[in-house]
């Protein structure tokens, strides 16, 4: 007969989580959260606020879920290699749905989420060596059911392309191309314009990685003529449509007029084919440059034509005279 204590033993789906919290250690996530978002004073536990959140975004990157009272049950789940991980003991309870709320209020209050956006926008892009010559800017909505409960809320009814009947909310993002990492979002109400929104997020942008010789690609909305202001007085580049508002039809037909009477000359514009292809023509286009002048920060700015290399609408600052700052904008058209 045997005396020995019998040895309990608890099987567990590891899953990705190994691999996620190897990633998560890399961009020095846990650490970083720690040093925007310190410890309460009534803070108790081996974990600190920077681990329960990498828990809390292990969760939510493993399983696809976001509701708040799922996670303690997972941290149950998967309590032993969590521990393993983190290389702390990690109770189910330190993941309760009251303290992520609470959390999550704290994230989105004052202005230390933006610090924390930047910080890990230049940890990610060191970590990975990723090129950022190209961002992306553009907004959606998303629509609810839930009631508007307020003027001041997020859920609002305002123009949408999905259900005029539902309230919404809007999200500008901007976005890392050609990889398509998020490099700054702000959730606003649902009947908020979209002009003012491009601003904010290429401000955030410059805050993380810098200012001058990127270019932000966007739709028509980008074209407001503070938004070219503010991009060409950073000496960045911008690539967008221009509405009516800026060009408007009857201009456009003018500056057509020569391509239709065979009096202007058309540029081929080509796309890279696969490797080891020829690159393709994909269509004929022109250039005009106009200068255009606006203020951006309380400074006159002025920018001419100087048109980038392969694009039919770009803008480039730089110094002229003295004062202020000047860039290169044009008209395009493809044919």
């Amino acid at each position: 007969m045997s005396t020995t204590e019998p040895r309990l033993l608890r099987v567990e789906v590891v899953a990705d989580l190994p691999i996620l919290w190897a990633t998560l250690r890399r961009l020095e996530l846990p650490a970083t959260l720690d040093r925007h978002f310190p410890a309460p004073l009534h803070w108790k536990g081996p974990l600190t606020p920077g681990d329960v959140l990498a828990v809390w975004l292990l969760f939510l990157v493993s399983r696809g879920d976001h509701c708040l009272n799922h996670v303690q049950p997972w941290v149950a789940q998967h309590q032993g290699t969590l521990s393993a991980l983190l290389g702390k003991r990690v109770l189910p309870t330190h993941a309760h749905d009251d303290r992520l709320a609470d959390w999550l209020t704290r994230l989105g209050a004052g202005s230390s989420f933006s610090a924390l956006e930047r910080d890990l926008n230049q940890q990610t892009i060191r970590v990975y060596q990723l090129p950022t010559d190209v961002v992306r800017i553009d907004t959606t909505t998303a629509n609810s059911y839930a009631d508007v409960l307020s003027a001041q809320g997020l859920l609002q009814f305002g123009h949408s392309k999905d259900d005029p009947d539902r309230p919404q909310l809007k999200i500008a993002a901007a976005i890392l191309d050609p990889l398509g990492l998020p490099l700054a979002t702000a959730v606003v109400p649902g009947n908020a314009a979209d002009d003012p929104l491009y601003i904010p997020a290429i401000q955030s942008v410059q805050q993380a990685l810098g200012v001058g010789g990127r270019t932000y690609v966007g739709d028509c909305k980008m074209a407001a003529l503070a938004t070219r202001a503010f991009v060409a007085a950073g000496g960045d580049f911008y690539l967008c449509p221009l509405a009516e508002a800026q060009l408007s039809r009857a201009e456009r037909r003018e500056l057509l007029r020569p391509v239709w009477d065979g009096t202007q000359a058309l540029q081929p514009v080509w796309r890279p084919g696969p490797e080891g292809q020829p690159d393709e023509q994909v269509a004929e286009g022109f250039a005009v440059d106009v200068a255009s002048t606006a203020r951006a920060g309380g400074a006159a700015v002025r920018w001419y034509g100087a048109p980038r290399a392969g694009t039919f609408a770009g803008v480039r600052a730089g110094p002229r005279g003295g004062t202020g700052a000047s860039a290169g904008d044009s008209h395009g058209g493809l044919a």
